[in-house]
């Protein structure tokens, strides 16, 4: 038994290593809950609630921020790194050594554990020091139970989705689109729950993360007496983890079964290609066309990017309204708040789609070596970059095309007067941010450290630029510094371009300025630095001597 558990305890740490050398993990399951606390805080505002006992704000968000954390470190990355492995033969090299396979999943679930749980350290700690959050030494132990069951509940759901998914892009989307749409009904980013329809209410208490978020949340209530054990929602929590280890179970065994029936099979060598060739050189429209249907394919066949780029910003046009009073809000600059957000949604769309979507694709070609081989061929660099940039505007204009739908269909809401005025700014801030995302990559040569820097700075400045929170007053540092990236000149340009009572004109030049001044500078930085080879592959090309 000893020797079980020392080389669990080496799995675990091996697991961890590598999760600890991944910028993405540490950016979304470590870095993002502190961010979205600190934000949060900063619009809810830090007030004292009790007078007596010192107790603010921050003492409720603070738990349901580290819940936040908890699962994506588990029920995420865990379900995304199990598939990917699985994907890479990882999984099934592991197999054919002498590690049981119970060592392998548990130093997974283990890793993942302790990545959560550093979330949550970080999180409370810098509530503890800067917003006066109180750690209650009577209820400690009841915050460690519901941190574990939880960790090990999402975890074993994790597995499952990992089982379940046919590739490491299907298991992103399903668990980050899963989490993200609860995250809005489980008490994280709705504040006015009272507002909130009873039935999207039910729905959250159907699944284990509100459940996460109350007891969590009880833990750390100092107006509640007792231990802080929440037995209810750990029963549920507990329940949905044991429903998850099955799953998990019989997912496993029959994809195992079902590759040992694929391994006995021959496969017939594919025929050559026996299409006539074509000696013309195709013309740079064509060439530009053909990036163009490049793009849009790759999109398409990255459910992930089709999700967040597309799918995603639908489906909060239909949740935030419903989560915040109904779809008959209005904003005090008159406009109704799901026309507010299919503009904004848009928007964000745009950005995904050419500041991360886009950046990614050419810095995963970059990095395999298919740029390179591109260099060899006819296809110019200029041409290469308008293609990619181009099918960014298109995957965007579908996006506002599906928001303001989506708004007009669930909500009710109007479509804007002024139509083209919003598909003038949406295409202006789809090649912003693509030529934003093409800096970057000539910029960085990882495509990990891409993805990085590139959710990075989006997710933050969309609750600094009016995306997800609607008219918030930050500190004016915050303000200042939101208002020099183009993200908030977007929002703002779509917002003012909802408003207008006539088809075109009266857009503030200084947004649209904005948006074309970082154009600009992004397009010379791509024309300076951009390379067709990667590192290694400059590595092995430059001469020796």
């Amino acid at each position: 038994m000893s020797r079980d558990l020392r080389m669990l305890g080496r799995q675990i740490r091996h697991e961890f290593a590598v999760l600890r050398g991944t910028p993405i993990v540490i950016i979304l399951a470590v870095g993002f809950p502190l961010l979205f606390f600190a934000l949060i805080s900063a619009f809810v505002g830090n007030e004292t609630l009790d007078e007596r006992s010192g107790v603010r704000v921050a003492q409720f968000l603070a738990p349901a921020f580290a819940s936040f954390g908890i699962v994506m470190a588990t029920f995420s990355f865990l379900g995304v790194g199990l598939a990917e492995a699985r994907a890479r033969g990882v999984v099934k090299r592991q197999n054919g050594t002498p590690l049981p396979r119970w060592v392998m999943l548990g130093g997974r679930m283990g890793a993942a554990m302790l990545l959560g749980l550093a979330s949550t350290v970080l999180v409370l700690g810098v509530g503890a020091v800067f917003y006066d959050i109180q750690i209650l030494g009577r209820t400690l132990l009841a915050a460690l139970v519901t941190i574990v069951t939880a960790s090990l509940a999402f975890s074993a759901l994790g597995i499952a989705v990992a089982a379940l998914a046919s590739t490491p892009q299907v298991a992103q989307a399903l668990t980050n689109g899963l989490v993200i749409p609860l995250a809005f009904v489980s008490d994280i980013f709705n504040f006015g729950g009272s507002a909130m329809p009873s039935w999207l209410s039910n729905i959250g208490w159907a699944f284990p993360l509100k459940h996460l978020v109350n007891a969590l949340g009880d833990a750390f209530n100092p107006f509640l007496a007792g231990s802080g054990f929440a037995w209810g929602h750990l029963a549920v929590i507990a329940g949905w983890g044991v429903a998850g280890a099955v799953a998990a179970g019989w997912l496993l065994r029959a994809s195992r079964e079902t590759a040992a029936r694929r391994s006995g099979a021959v496969g017939r060598a594919p025929a050559g290609d026996r299409s006539p060739r074509r000696n013309a050189r195709p013309s740079a429209w064509a060439l530009v066309l053909d990036q163009v249907r490049h793009t849009a394919a790759g999109l398409v066949r990255e459910f992930e990017a089709v999700f967040f780029s597309v799918a995603f910003p639908i489906l909060l046009v239909v949740l935030i309204p419903a989560t915040s009073g109904g779809g008959g809000a209005v904003l005090d600059n008159g406009l109704a708040l799901p026309t507010f957000l299919a503009g904004t949604m848009a928007i964000y769309g745009a950005a995904v789609t050419g500041f991360v979507s886009i950046a990614e694709g050419i810095a995963d070609e970059r990095g395999s070596g298919a740029l390179t081989r591109t260099h060899g061929t006819p296809l110019p660099r200029w041409a290469l970059l308008t293609g990619r940039v181009v099918g960014a505007v298109v995957v965007s204009l579908v996006t506002v095309a599906g928001c303001y739908l989506a708004a007009a269909v669930v909500h009710g809401a109007p479509f804007p007067v002024a139509w083209p005025a919003i598909l003038f700014v949406v295409v202006l801030a789809a090649i912003c941010f693509a030529a934003l995302g093409l800096a970057v990559v000539s910029l960085v040569r990882s495509a990990q450290s891409v993805i990085g820097i590139s959710l990075g700075f989006l997710l933050p400045l969309s609750f600094l630029s009016d995306v997800f929170i609607v008219g918030v007053q930050y500190p004016a540092a915050l303000e200042a510094v939101s208002w020099v990236f183009p993200l908030r000149h977007a929002t703002a340009s779509i917002t003012e371009a909802a408003l207008l009572p006539t088809l075109v004109g009266g857009l503030d030049p200084g947004h649209l300025g904005m948006l074309v001044l970082w154009t600009l500078v992004a397009l010379l930085v791509v024309a300076w630095r951009f390379a067709w080879e990667g590192t290694k592959a400059r590595a092995r090309l430059r001469p020796v001597g």
